[in-house]
Order: C-alpha cells, then structure tokens, then sequence
C-alpha cells in the first residue's frame, strides 16, 4: 500500500511538472514567435537619424536595385545601398509587407524620396499598378505627388487606381481647397521641373484626351467642367495678362482645353445634344485653325475627329424613327423642337461631309427626294425616259391645274423635289435651246437689202436733202439699218431672265444675303443675270434710239441741225466700220457672249445628280481652283521676266522718235524684238502666248543694229524664262492637278453625295415649283399678299386660315411659305415628335396604338450618366406588351440620344481589343502575387524552425525523465515503453511537419497523456 501510495504521489507530482513545463514552454514560443515582416531584410537597427539612410536628402539619386530574392538566405546583409533603395524597390514591384514593414518601423524615412529618373514611390506603384501600395502611400504623400499620380494613371490607363486617388480623403481635400481660392484651370499654377504634365492639365481635361468614360463622369457628378477659352481674337483683361504672363503656354492651354472639349468621352457625357456640340466646336476649331496658324495641324486633326465622332453616333441609329428625331432636330437642345431636316441643312452649312454622306442620312434623303414618284425611283433608264416623256406632255395640263386649281390633287405633282427638279432642268435647257437659236437669228436680222431707202423711203427723202444742203456724204447715198424690233427669241429669252431673277429673289428672301452668297453656283447666277440684263438692256436701248433717231428726222425743223442728223444717222446705220469701239451693239455682243459660256457651263449645277457625271464635275471643280491657287505664281514669274525683257528693249519700240534721219545714216530692218517687247502690252502678250509654246526663239533679234551683248542677254532671259514657265511650272501644274483629281478619287462617293445632298435640299424646300418663265404669273398675286400680310401684321394668321395653297404664291418667292405638313414640317413643333409631319404622307402618320403605348425603359447607366439618377419603369401588363408588341413608341429627342450614346459606350468597351498594357498589368499582378509567396513562405520556414526547436526541447526532457528513473524507482515497464512511444510519435511529428505532409495514423490517433500513463502504471 506504501509502494502504491509513493507510485500514486511520483505520478501527481510528474503531471503537476509536465504541466508547468508544457505552461512554460508555450509561453516561451508565444514570446519568441517572430514577426512575418521580420528576419526578411537585416537592417541595421542601431543606424537611427546618424544612419546612412538618415542623412540622405530628399533628391538623392540611386544608380542600382537589386531584387529581395538575391539575399543570403541565412540572414545575410541586403544588396540595397540604403532604406530608402528598398522602399523604392518594394513600391515598384508590389512588395507591400516590405513596404507596411519600412513604414512602421522607420518613422523618419522620406516617403517622397525619387530614384536615379526622379520618380517617387507612389509614381512607381501608380506606373505598375500597384492597387494595395498606392493606398497605403497616399496618406503620407505629399500633395503635389499625389495630384501627379492621378494624372500618370489617367494618362497610363489605370482607371481603378485613379478612382481611387481621386476618391481619397487627402485628394478631395486639396480638390475643395483649389475651388475656394477659384484655380480651376491652372493656368498661373507653378510648374514643377520635374513633371511630365502641363500645369494646366486638369484630371478632367487628361481624362477626356484619353477617352477614359468611367473618370469623365466621375469628375462631371462632381461638378467639375472644362472651361472653354476665350476667343483667340478677345481682348478682355483677363486675356491680356494671360497674354502677357506667358504666351506660349496661353497657345498651349487653349490647345489642351480645345482638346478635352473636343473628346467623344466629354461630349456623350456631358451634353444634352452631342451632335449640334460636335457640329458647332468643329466648325469653331477649322476657324481657329486658319486664325492660329502655329496650331493648325492639330485644331483641324480635332475638327476631324469630332466629324467621325458624329458618324460614329450614326451607326448607331437603328429605326426609322430614331433617324427623324435625330435629322428633324432644331432649336435649343432642351426644346422637343422639329423642322423637317433641319439637324441635315446644318451639317451642309457646317460642311459636315462625313455626316451628311452617311448611308442613314442619304436614305432619309433619296427617300424625301422621290416622294410621290417611288416608281421613277425603282424603274429602269427605259422606263424613266418614257414616264419622262409621257410627264412632258401632260405638264402644261398641270400647271393650267397649278394655276386655276391649285388645291387639286393633279396640282400637287407639280411640288414633288423630283418632278420641280426635273421642270427647272428642262426649262434651263429650253433656255440654251434659245440662246443657240439667237445665235442663228443674229446674222438673219440685218441685211443689205433692208436699207433706209427700201424700208423708210420718205427718212431717205430727209437723208438725201441733208446731205446736198451740207454737202455730206460720209454714210453714203443709203446704208444698211439696225434692227428696230425685237425677235421672237430676244422676247422669250427676256422673259426667261425676268423669271431668273424673281426666281433668285425667292431665294434670297429665304436664304439671306449672306449665306445665299456663300455658294458659288448663287454667284455664278448673279452674274449670268446681271450680264444678261446688261445684254438686254443695250439691246432694247439702241432699238429705242433707232425709234428716236426716225422720230427726229420726221421733224422738218431739224434738217438744218448737222450734229442732230448725224447722230440719228448713227444710230440708224448698222455698217459697222461707221461704228465706235463702244458702240452698244460691240458691248452687249461681248457681254451676250460670256453671258452664253457661263450659261452653258451652269449646266455642271445639275451635274451631281448622276452618279457618274457627278465625280467628274467635282474634280474638275477642285482643279479649277488648284489653277487658279497656281495662277499666282504665274502672275509674279510673267511679271518679272516681263519688267526684264521690256527694261532690254523699249529703245528699239521708240527709235522713230529717238533717232534723227540723214543721207548716209544706215536703217535697220526686221528688228523683231521691237514687235515683240517694245511696249508693255507686246511684251504681254510675247510672254503669255510663249507659255503655251507659242513663242518664237529669233523674237530676241535686233535686225541691223550691231548690239550682241543686248541679244545674247535676250536670249538668255527668254530661254530662263520659257524653262522656268514651260518646263517647271507647268509641269507642277500638271501634278498638282492629278494629286487633286487622285485625292477626290479616293473620296468620290463621299463628296459626290455631299454635292447631290447640296442639289437635293435646293428642290426638297418650300416654293419653287413653277420654273422660269412661268413663275412670273404668282408674281403679282405673291406681291399684293406680301404687303398685305405686312401691313396688318396678320402674315402667319392669314397662311393658316388660308385654304389655298401658297406654294402657288411662292413661285414669284415674294415672301415665305406657309407653315405646314406640304412645306417639309414647317409647323412641326405645334405636333408631338412622334406624330411628325412628313413629306412622305400624310400628317400624323402614327401607329394607332399611339395613346397606349407609353415611354419603354431607358437604360439606367446612360441616364445615370446625363441625370446622375437611375430612372425607374413601372412594369407594364403582359397583356398590354402582347397587345401592342409592334406599337410605335413615344420618343423624345433626349431620350433617343440617351440611347445613341448609351450603345456607343457600350460598343466602344465591346470593341476595346487586348493590348500590350493588359499584358504588362497582368505581368505586374504576377509580381505582386510572387513577393507575397516570398512572404508566406519566409514566415512559414520561421515557424517550422521554432515547432522543431521547442519538439527537440521535449524530447530532450522525456530522455533526462527516462534517465533520472532508475530501475528500483521505475513503475514498471508499460512506463517505459509509453515514454518511447511518445517520443517516437513526436520524431514522426516533426518530421512530417518538415516536409510538409502530415501523417494521418498520427492525426487519427490520440497522444498520450500523463493521465494515460499513469492509468497504466497503476493497473501494471
């Protein structure tokens, strides 16, 4: 019982011991477990602020990194010349414990230190992609830093992090501090020397650059705007001192800030109506090109791109509907205002030839163009030229319908585009028709059989007694007579020019002065008609004269007045070698001719409207004005060398007047230079015609003078001058004229289609549907109701109540047309957008489910995007959305651009392609992910070390437990062999633990306790 009692008292005692040592022991690792971050770097830790890394500057430069891999795995010295190097390293490649572990433990470190390029750490990490650093960095950066690194991951692309930047604490306040002192373009903000930003590159402004949609419309919900600069030609205070601060960063700022404005990201998120904003900035930006010429290249690069931007939106028009909305667009864009192909007639004006070339708008075009005519469009050439012919002779019925009936539905054809177009080309070319019969009749209307004898016997009578009382027979004893009466050709085409020019009234009452002469072909009519009423007015004042001159010698009283007599007899003979130079017949003859020539070449206006035709009238248009940019530098080079050659020879032009005559004195004879460049004129035309290869070599010679030197100078100036002119210049020509015709090869379908459009819109407007002559009969009609309408103030009033219709008033164009579905959707605003009057049918021409079905869901981003709130839909019945699954729906205008803009974001992330960028962040992820595995590993070698230190200390104590026993002391063998047991468990423990792999018999299975041990004992 003693022996059980001493056995009971050794066990108690050896568990109370086991107990404090296994205490013991776990508090010992507990105290000595390492740190993660520690034992990876041996950092001097007794360095403190006399340190080598203490006394660095700031701007310390590094010439070297080397990788955290390449220590001594044994804890040796680190490769990095100081702290600060591997603080810059661990911020580069993403070592984030490093770089918490470099921050906590070095509080004096400089966190804005750069390397050997300048770069600090939070550039580094910004550059690399970084996320986990940068956040850790910014909130002890310095502010300027961090307004850097916001701009380097706009301009790298690094959309996460710069959300991030700009939602920190630390950025916003210095963003709220910028707006209370009013810097909102930094335009006077210093410029740090090592920045690689502009000082006034504003987030908003880079990330409109770079097209970075998501940190646009953050900036934009945050009120932040881009300033548009003054005009380049203001004269404000501000402009002076921005002007005379620094001048080239002023070209500069306006350049940067026409940049963000132009960008598609800013304009599809920050205006209501995108396409008049990239309409009217274009138009701004060709200005401004052609004002800032050291800019020029990059202003018109801008405009472009704002051209594609907006044929962009097009494509991603899909309905028909959609189409209008956007091409029937006018007024303020938060009016629902329309008017039939308004937003198409600004892209003309603009010059928008991209937009107005697009597939969408020429169908909505071609389609208004053979409204009412759809056959004429869809036949064949065959069947044109006969539905052509049969409307021929049907017209004069028509327009006797137009007149007489203009409410008629017969009548109405007469205001179809096509039908007007084709009624002004064929009286266009009836009128060239008369011009080439004048031309036959003008050798037919004098002869010399009609004289003043044979058609005037009694005024012969006169003629004869004048000439025997003054004994005057200059004109002869009878002459031949001017024509004293109009033609029947010279009354047609009198009329046809009256109604050209109530005709161009018309279109200057619509128009206005300025822009209806911003067209040439409007230029080129105002001259064809001021030259024809010219023509004709001299044509009609020397028949007057005629009838003038009769009615003075009918008067006996004036047979004794000489000079009265004469002049009447001037103006009764038509034998020309009587006549003076500017006789009115020699005028109105020279101005009928050019008037002619630019009649015939006004047939190229008609021109775009065949496909095949149309491409070569713009070449040769193009090349026209590449002649007439080249004839400049015809001018100076004829000029010169015509000086030279006329300074050479004007001796041998006056040497009559120069040189006495005597007996012996020898004449010269064929002295051909003096013909050739005597006078100024003759050395013109030498010169002129020599450029055509039209000029003689010997036209130098100076015949019997004795004056070599003179000659060979000649020569030598002739020769320069037929290379210079002939074989340079116009060979340069030549090239120039083919770039110009290659270029618009290149671009033939697009500005052909910009030319026809132009034609197109003159017919598709209001008015005109009579052609010259016969617009002359509204005139008087369209006068009385012009006054009328303006004296009572009851225009509009009175065009609405009105049930005829005006379009027959507005032949004479005397004042505008009514406002209503048949004038193109004149009074479209008065009907919702939905129901828009069109020319193709009846007003109105809405689905009749129109009052059902209400406004579909617009997708919350786009109007997150515009209105910064999501917009909420109720749900409709299933029974409603069956019913009225192909009703049209209620647009708006913002609506329809919400969606237009919404699919090209959404197209535009879509069609964004895998670059080298995505390769390189994925590449700086992989680097991230590896120091983090150097890491975990790092800490997991510490803890295997210290597991096995402290299961060696165990294994130690069960030994010296199994010594201390002596074999009298032992209670007994199943003791014994526990203890080898454990300890054979804890051997197999550790090693699996070192390799990695636990063994699952030892996890299974229970150790054993001291409570086991001693259960044991006892029962041995």
């Amino acid at each position: 019982m003693y022996q059980a009692g001493l056995q009971v008292t050794f066990i108690n005692r050896l568990k109370r011991k086991r107990r404090m040592r296994m205490e013991a022991n776990a508090m010992s690792m507990s105290m000595s477990m390492p740190s993660p971050l520690i034992g990876q770097v041996d950092i001097p830790l007794n360095s403190g602020r006399g340190g080598k890394w203490g006394r660095r500057r700031p701007g310390s430069t590094r010439y070297s990194f080397m990788s955290n891999a390449s220590q001594d795995s044994e804890g040796s010295k680190p490769a990095f010349v100081d702290i600060e190097e591997e603080f810059l390293h661990a911020a580069e490649f993403g070592d984030i414990p490093n770089v918490k572990r470099i921050l906590a433990n070095y509080a004096d470190l400089n966190i804005d230190c750069i390397d050997a390029l300048g770069r600090t750490a939070l550039r580094l990490a910004v550059k690399n992609e970084h996320l986990e650093v940068v956040e850790v960095l910014l909130e002890k950066s310095n502010q300027h830093h961090i307004y850097e690194a916001v701009l380097q991951a706009i301009s790298a692309g690094h959309t996460q992090i710069a959300e991030t930047i700009l939602k920190h604490r630390r950025y916003l306040e210095m963003w709220k501090e910028r707006r209370k002192l009013g810097d909102t373009d930094g335009f006077y903000k210093t410029a740090f020397p090592d920045s690689q930003f502009s000082p006034d590159i504003t987030p908003l402004i880079l990330a409109s650059q770079k097209n970075q949609y998501e940190i646009v419309q953050l900036l934009l919900l945050r009120g932040e705007t881009i300033m548009k600069p003054h005009k380049f030609s203001c004269g404000c205070q501000e402009c002076r001192n921005r002007m005379k601060f620094d001048q080239l960063r002023l070209a500069k700022y306006r350049l940067n800030a026409y940049r963000g404005l132009a960008s598609e990201a800013y304009i599809s998120l920050s205006s209501k109506d995108p396409i008049l904003t990239a309409f009217e900035l274009a138009a701004e930006l060709r200005r401004l090109s052609r004002v800032e010429k050291h800019f020029k290249r990059e202003y018109r690069d801008l405009a472009d791109q704002l051209s594609d931007y907006v044929v962009k939106l097009l494509d991603r028009i899909r309905t028909q509907k959609e189409l209008e909305l956007v091409l029937n667009k006018t007024g303020k864009p938060h009016q629902e205002k329309f008017e039939s192909l308004a937003r198409f007639k600004l892209a003309l004006n603009y010059k928008e030839k991209k937009f107005v070339a697009h597939s969408s708008c020429q169908q909505r075009v071609v389609r208004i163009w053979y409204n009412g005519m759809g056959k004429l469009e869809r036949a064949n050439w065959p069947n044109r030229l006969l539905m052509i012919s049969m409307f021929t002779i049907a017209y004069p019925f028509l327009v006797l319908l137009h007149i007489f009936l203009p409410n008629c539905k017969g009548a109405k054809v007469l205001q179809f585009p096509v039908v007007k177009f084709l009624c002004n080309a064929m009286s266009f070319l009836g009128f060239l028709l008369l011009i080439v019969v004048s031309t036959i009749e003008s050798s037919q209307s004098v002869s010399k059989y009609r004289t003043l004898g044979t058609e005037y016997p009694r005024h012969h009578e006169v003629y004869g007694n004048f000439c025997e009382i003054f004994n005057n027979s200059v004109y002869g004893p009878d002459f031949p007579l001017r024509a004293s009466f109009p033609s029947v050709t010279e009354i047609l085409m009198s009329l046809w020019i009256v109604g050209m020019v109530c005709q161009e009234c018309n279109q200057l009452f619509h128009n206005g002065l300025i822009e209806h002469m911003l067209d040439l072909y409007n230029l080129l009519d105002v001259v064809l008609i001021t030259v024809y009423l010219a023509t004709f007015s001299l044509r009609y004042w020397t028949m007057y004269k005629f009838h003038m001159a009769l009615y003075f010698m009918e008067n006996p009283n004036n047979l004794l007045d000489e000079r009265g007599m004469l002049e009447s007899v001037y103006w009764l003979n038509t034998d020309r070698i009587f006549w003076t130079p500017t006789d009115p017949i020699n005028l109105l003859e020279g101005s009928f001719a050019v008037a002619n020539i630019l009649s015939v070449s006004r047939i190229s206006y008609l021109l775009p409207a065949n496909e095949i035709l149309g491409p070569l009238q713009i070449s040769l248009g193009r090349m026209l004005k590449d002649i007439a940019k080249f004839g400049v530098l015809f001018v100076l080079v004829i000029f010169a060398f015509m000086v030279g050659l006329h300074n050479l020879y004007w001796y041998y032009s006056e040497r009559e007047d120069i040189e006495l005559q005597f007996p012996d004195r020898p004449e010269p004879q064929d002295v051909k230079a003096a013909e050739n460049f005597g006078g100024v004129f003759a050395t013109f035309r030498t010169v002129f015609w020599a450029m055509f290869g039209r000029g003689e070599p010997d036209a130098v010679q100076l015949g019997g003078y004795n004056n070599t030197f003179t000659s060979d100078i000649g020569y030598v100036i002739y020769g320069a001058y037929n290379v210079a002119m002939v074989t340079v210049l116009l060979n340069m020509l030549i090239a120039m004229m083919t770039r110009s015709f290659t270029l618009i090869a290149e671009d033939s379908d697009r500005e052909w289609k910009y030319s026809r459009s132009l034609l197109y819109m003159d017919y598709i407007r209001a008015g005109g549907t009579l052609p010259a002559p016969l617009n002359i009969i509204g005139a008087p009609k369209a006068l009385f109701r012009l006054i009328f309408c303006n004296c009572c103030c009851c225009g509009e009033k009175h065009s609405d109540s009105d049930g005829q219709d005006d379009d027959y008033d507005d032949d004479a164009g005397l004042y505008p047309p009514r406002k209503g579905p048949l004038q193109n959707g004149r009074d479209v605003p008065r009907t919702h957008p939905g129901k828009l009057a069109s020319i193709e049918g009846p007003p109105g021409g809405a689905h009749p489910g129109d009052d059902i079905v209400a406004h579909r869901e617009i997708n919350g981003r786009v109007n997150e995007a515009f209105d910064g709130t999501p917009t909420k839909t109720a749900p409709r019945p299933p029974s409603t959305m069956v019913a009225l699954e192909s009703a049209e729906e209620k647009l708006t205008y913002q609506q329809t651009m919400q969606r237009i803009v919404q699919r090209y974001i959404f197209d535009i992330q879509r069609e964004a392609e895998v670059t080298e960028d995505d390769f390189e962040e994925i590449k700086q992820d992989i680097s991230s992910f590896r120091y983090d595995m150097i890491n975990h590993m790092t800490n997991k070698t510490v803890v295997e070390d210290e597991l096995k230190a402290h299961m060696a200390t165990i294994m130690q104590q069960l030994q010296t437990l199994k010594e201390e026993l002596t074999p009298e002391k032992r209670p007994g063998k199943i003791f014994e062999k526990k203890i080898d047991i454990s300890k054979q468990r804890i051997t197999e423990a550790s090693s699996g633990y070192a390799t990695g792999h636990e063994n699952p018999s030892i996890i299974a299975e229970d150790p054993e306790t001291p409570e086991d041990i001693s259960g044991d004992v006892q029962a041995d």
